[in-house]
């Protein structure tokens, strides 16, 4: 199981949409393309999927923006540390 990954460039916490999908691990490059790739319509709400950034509420009070960082394994719904 793979979810979408954020790191906030302000707090380094990691962030997951909470949507982990069964993806084989060989098409994850091709995803995370396509990701990239999808941000050429931004302004078509029904065709942008997949945002490069979101917001994070820092736990030190601060507000950050959080980039696409790729995707992340998730074992038991938490993130898999030991890969």
């Amino acid at each position: 199981m793979y979810d979408i990954c954020y790191k906030c460039m302000l707090c380094g916490r990691l962030l997951v949409l909470d949507n982990p999908q069964n993806i084989p691990y060989d098409s994850l490059p091709e995803l995370c393309g396509k990701i990239i790739k999808n941000q050429q319509f931004i302004c078509n709400p029904i065709l942008h999927q997949a945002p490069l950034q979101i917001p994070c509420k820092c736990k030190d009070g601060n507000c950050g923006m959080a980039y696409f960082a790729g995707m992340i394994k998730i074992q038991g719904g938490l993130i898999d540390g030991s890969s």
